[in-house]
């Protein structure tokens, strides 16, 4: 892996464009929250690419045609927060755990073409990253959520840092001279 600090939201938005004509093919809505700020995350910007454009691969091949997909990016709690939801063309009779299993295995027992091998790289890719990677099944919704660490420069922590040190010592010349005005 060639980690470096990425904006999660430039990409997302960038791979989001490149499969703009393919999902309109299935006539496939995109519903995008995405801010307009940075999602700071320290990552390869190449495997990173390669979640996100096996996770719309998998939108484009299963999800049912005119509907909606739904894209959420969030910042929270200093964790970057994809959420990435559909309506499948299949029914989805099946938990997700056990959904993992089967593209694990390259399962041919789908409906379709492809052996679905695309999630399981995608949570692959986003586990070495330090990143967390979660299925959701109800119904014939299909969710996935991707959650990374956020990315805080050494600089900032520093800034950070030696500011809290100034705040320390501010707090601690106010105690003394109220503690000297008490006496």
């Amino acid at each position: 892996l060639e980690r470096v600090p990425i904006d999660f939201g430039e990409l997302l938005r960038q791979t989001l464009g490149e499969f703009e004509d393919k999902f309109a093919e299935q006539e496939l809505q995109i519903v995008d929250s995405i801010q307009e700020q940075s999602y700071m995350i320290f990552a390869d910007g190449r495997r990173t690419f390669r979640i996100l454009e096996n996770l719309f691969q998998n939108i484009y091949k299963y999800a049912m045609p005119k509907t909606r997909v739904y894209v959420d990016l969030k910042n929270e709690k200093e964790r970057i927060e994809l959420s990435i939801k559909n309506i499948s063309k299949a029914p989805l009779n099946i938990d997700a755990k056990e959904l993992m299993e089967r593209f694990v295995r390259g399962d041919q027992s789908r409906t379709t073409e492809g052996s679905g091998l695309g999630l399981s790289i995608a949570q692959d890719l986003v586990k070495l990253q330090d990143g967390e990677f979660q299925i959701y099944l109800d119904g014939d919704l299909f969710k996935v959520m991707i959650t990374f660490p956020e990315f805080i420069s050494q600089e900032i922590v520093d800034m950070e840092e030696r500011q809290e040190g100034l705040e320390d010592k501010t707090v601690a010349a106010i105690e003394k001279a109220e503690k000297k005005n008490k006496k």
